[in-house]
């Protein structure tokens, strides 16, 4: 037999060794011309794979074929299954993308350029190439969201077979699954695939721990099923008693989320009560909420444990009722219940659009939010300087809203999004940060305000002789910090804060080119008996101790160097960036279009209110600490407003207001609900981010058009 047949044969032969179980898959919602398409699809693949075999001896063909089988479980559509069969021919064989887009299409070969690495290109790190190839990834995500999807499928399979790597190379694969690829199926909603690159993730970095965990489950999971099966029983029956369609399953947390929890809390295995939970599937939302009844009526619910994600569903979609109930013997169950829609999403994600593209609509109503998402990530790619920052920045934004840094032994330290070095060095210890003098991230030296980004490692180098600086309280975030830098600055001696006081006002008089020398007497003075000083000293000592703000001491000095014999009070233009030097008053929420005012005070520096607030009108306080405002023609900031929404009685209008203002790009800070039982309305106080009175102005009167709304008006405090 000439190599030539013998190629073929192979090929044939291969093509009906693993072919027909993956089209059982394409047979239950594929057309015939679409699976024959796919055909022709794998068996090019197969020949130019043809001789190529992976690191553990198996024909190289099976990769792609098990990808592309991964994305038949969430029913993809053809051209999604093609391509991942495709994925690895321009990277790894003679077939370029032209080839492609002749053969079967544009669409399939953009797909498979998108996931496709830049193996031609040469990179100075391993660093800079992941960078790259992710950059390359996220680009051509934003335009169109199924490569992400290819990827994931490809990473799982590459998992599920890492056993002839090197362990290295396996710790390697395994923590950039669990810093950018998990993160992003969850972020995408696909829970199923999060889960599953988790646990082979955690398998593969950390076989032992995962092996007795493992073990420790099974057992676990022997004494409880007897319980769990009772509780899943005694459910199912008492909700067809209330002829409520559904089907009640006992699930177990996978073993990486058990894992991560023991880690974060310090917890042994034996104090994870939350292992195992039940989940009820109900044919419509109306039933959710029944079901949450019959449950709470049967078992008693843990108090706080509550949280309804059908009314207000996650920023992924996901969409489900939360509770916890205390099962027999005092065992803490966790419930969720959800129709079969939302589990379907809360399985696939982002995935489940192709469930139900025979719909006019497809059921996932954030797709343009991931969009969204995604377009935030290539915003994250242009203000990168370079390429470990860029990393950094995509694994920031991968955990919403926490930052995860590291000590120098390797302890983990969470905190709010934003925070510095002075609020990490307050969450270690109260004395490490009032002793504060330097700071170091991942071995280099950074200023006191530096923000941290998940990842970092963090080293703080402390002297005795040093205390806090009032200057801190300008970029401090954590409420810790900020609480214990004002009580220090209470100790400091008289002595420390004139010196202190004195060198913070000369630096913020730099900012209007003059100095305390230049001050003439009389303005001196007058800025002097405004602030109830005897002397500068006093002053020194104000702005030293935190009562005064000196950058506000500066502003009502230099206004008066204009002028040798003006006294009369000129108005302060501010942009919304000024910072903690500047708040806004929450009775009248004020925003750019209003007229205002603002007042000084000690804790918050220059508060501003509207014009027409009765809080400022009846405010007692002299009238020198009162300073004239104007809104700069540049405004750089979002701001809060407040608007009263009086509303039917009726289920999910909170869902549908909620939905109506993030419509118009405005987020929901706070809500307020009140049943009036003397009219059956509803009154819901909302505060949202807006950018101007006009942007206000027109979210009300869009709120107006809601059929469910019956007045809008905005809250005048």
């Amino acid at each position: 037999m000439d190599n030539r047949k013998r190629s073929e044969y192979q090929i044939s032969s291969n093509y009906i060794k693993n072919f027909p179980d993956f089209r059982k898959k394409l047979d239950k919602y594929l057309n015939s011309y679409q699976i024959k398409k796919i055909e022709k699809a794998y068996k090019l693949a197969s020949e130019a794979h043809s001789g190529q075999l992976r690191k553990d001896g198996q024909d190289y063909i099976y990769h792609p074929l098990s990808a592309a089988s991964i994305l038949a479980d969430f029913q993809m559509d053809h051209e999604t299954l093609m391509a991942a069969i495709l994925h690895d021919v321009i990277e790894d064989t003679s077939i370029d993308k032209a080839s492609l887009s002749k053969r079967f299409g544009s669409k399939v070969s953009e797909l498979v350029d998108g996931v496709s690495k830049l193996d031609k290109i040469n990179f100075t790190s391993n660093e800079e190439a992941d960078a790259a190839n992710l950059r390359k990834m996220i680009l051509a995500m934003s335009q169109d969201i199924r490569v992400i999807l290819i990827k994931l499928a490809d990473r799982k399979n590459n998992l599920e077979t890492i056993e002839a790597l090197s362990q290295e190379k396996k710790t390697k694969k395994a923590r950039e699954t669990l810093e950018i690829y998990a993160p992003i199926a969850l972020r995408l909603g696909i829970h199923t695939l999060n889960k599953e690159l988790e646990n082979l993730s955690f398998k593969a970095m950390y076989p032992m721990r995962y092996q007795i965990l493992k073990n420790a489950l099974h057992k676990s999971r022997g004494n409880r099923n007897e319980i769990m099966e009772k509780i899943r029983k005694v459910i199912l029956k008492k909700l067809q008693n209330e002829n409520i369609l559904t089907d009640v399953i006992a699930r177990e947390k996978h073993l990486y989320g058990i894992y991560k929890k023991m880690r974060q809390k310090e917890l042994s295995f034996s104090d994870i009560h939350d292992v195992f939970g039940v989940r009820v599937v109900c044919d419509n939302v109306d039933n959710c909420y029944r079901a949450l009844g019959v449950v709470h009526n049967t078992y008693t619910p843990i108090p706080g444990r509550f949280k309804d994600y059908i009314a207000i569903p996650k920023s992924n979609g996901y969409q489900s009722l939360h509770t916890s109930i205390l099962g027999p013997h005092g065992l803490p169950i966790e419930l969720q219940i959800r129709t079969k829609e939302m589990d379907v999403m809360a399985q696939a994600g982002i995935a489940s659009h192709w469930f139900y593209k025979t719909k006019a609509k497809p059921l996932i109503k954030n797709y343009t939010q991931e969009q969204q998402w995604i377009t935030n990530l290539l915003t994250i790619q242009k203000d990168s300087g370079n390429p470990q920052e860029y990393l950094r920045s995509i694994k920031a934004d991968l955990y919403p809203g926490k930052v995860y840094v590291f000590t120098p032994k390797g302890a983990i330290v969470e905190l709010p999004k934003k925070s510095t070095i002075i609020d990490y060095a307050y969450a270690i210890h109260t004395d490490v940060g009032n002793n504060f003098s330097s700071a170091k991230i991942d071995d280099k030296t950074v200023s006191s305000n530096a923000v941290l980004k998940s990842g970092q490692r963090i080293e703080i180098i402390t002297k005795k002789t040093i205390r806090p600086d009032p200057s801190w309280l300008n970029f401090a975030v954590t409420e810790k910090a900020r609480h214990s830098i004002r009580a220090s600055l209470k100790l400091i001696k008289k002595k420390d804060a004139k010196l202190l006081g004195k060198r913070l006002l000369k630096n913020s008089l730099k900012n209007f080119n003059i100095s305390i020398d230049d001050i003439p007497t009389k303005t001196l003075n007058i800025v002097l008996q405004e602030y109830r000083c005897q002397n500068i000293d006093d002053l020194y000592c104000e702005i030293g101790l935190g009562r005064r703000i000196a950058k506000l001491v500066s502003m009502r000095v230099a206004p008066q160097m204009d002028s040798e014999k003006k006294t009369k009070r000129t108005g302060v233009s501010i942009r919304g960036t000024e910072g903690l030097v500047l708040s806004y008053a929450k009775c009248c929420y004020p925003i750019p279009g209003d007229n205002i005012i603002g007042h000084i005070s000690q804790e918050r520096g220059i508060v501003v209110h509207r014009n027409t607030c009765k809080s400022i009108r009846n405010d007692k306080r002299p009238f020198d600490e009162r300073l004239d405002l104007a809104w700069d023609e540049t405004i750089e900031d979002s701001f809060n407003a407040c608007i009263k929404v009086e509303v039917e009685n009726q289920r999910g209008v909170l869902a549908s207001i909620s939905s109506e203002i993030s419509q118009y790009e405005s987020d929901i800070i706070s809500v307020q609900y009140d049943d009036s039982k003397q009219t059956g309305h509803n009154i819901m106080i909302f505060v949202v981010t807006i950018d101007n009175f006009k942007a206000l102005d027109k979210l009300i009167r869009n709120l107006k058009k809601n059929k469910f709304v019956l007045k809008v008006e905005r809250k005048k405090g």
